[in-house]
């Protein structure tokens, strides 16, 4: 995105304003650590965090380590999601297939079989987009949170196939890898301690 034309909307005293120009941004004595975001983005950052803004404003770029943290009922939620999506994608499958067959009644029973395929397709796209520069899982994405390594960076797919690998140790503490994130300041399962990663939302501004 070029941010050298645009407007974009700035927190004054705990309050969002603008839209402004970057000329007068400019003129405004913004603090590194004042929340700005260009018009329409969904999220504030402070000043420093936003790389190519804080050079045009002769701020020093800076990252910051996480602070927002995805609770695990939000978590727990986008997990349905993303199940109920790959569910969608065996049962569209499911059905091409009943209309290729002559005898699809003796093919119901390995369908019914190939439910247990869904738990694949959800650990694929999981993967896939926590990977991606989206940073998420479809269900992820329409809960508002996102992953990334324990410095806020994106994880890339090395580490979102080892964090999905590790889910594991969720199901063979019967469930206890999952909810010790109820224990952890950041949330974070034993799955994520393992991978490096978290679980973050945006800032509530």
């Amino acid at each position: 995105m070029d941010l050298t034309v645009g407007q974009y909307e700035v927190v004054i005293q705990g309050k969002p304003q603008g839209p402004f120009t970057l000329d007068e941004l400019r003129t405004m004595g913004l603090r590194p650590t004042d929340f700005v975001k260009p018009a329409g983005h969904p999220e504030f950052k402070e000043l420093r965090e936003i790389a190519e803004l804080s050079k045009l404003l002769n701020i020093a770029y800076e990252t910051t380590a996480p602070q927002y943290f995805a609770s695990l009922d939000m978590r727990l939620l986008s997990t349905a999601i993303d199940y109920f999506i790959a569910f969608c994608i065996y049962a569209a499958l499911a059905a091409v297939i009943l209309g290729g067959v002559e005898d699809a009644q003796n093919t119901v029973p390995s369908l019914v079989a190939g439910l247990m395929l869904i738990p694949i397709f959800k650990f694929i796209l999981s993967v896939v987009m926590e990977g991606s520069k989206k940073q998420a899982s479809i269900g992820k994405m329409l809960i508002g949170v996102k992953v990334t390594d324990e410095q806020g960076r994106p994880i890339r797919y090395g580490k979102a196939l080892l964090r999905n690998i590790a889910k594991l140790t969720g199901v063979l503490t019967l469930g206890f890898g999952f909810f010790s994130g109820f224990f952890d300041r950041r949330q974070q399962c034993l799955h994520d301690k393992i991978a490096g990663t978290l679980v973050i939302k945006d800032r509530l501004i």
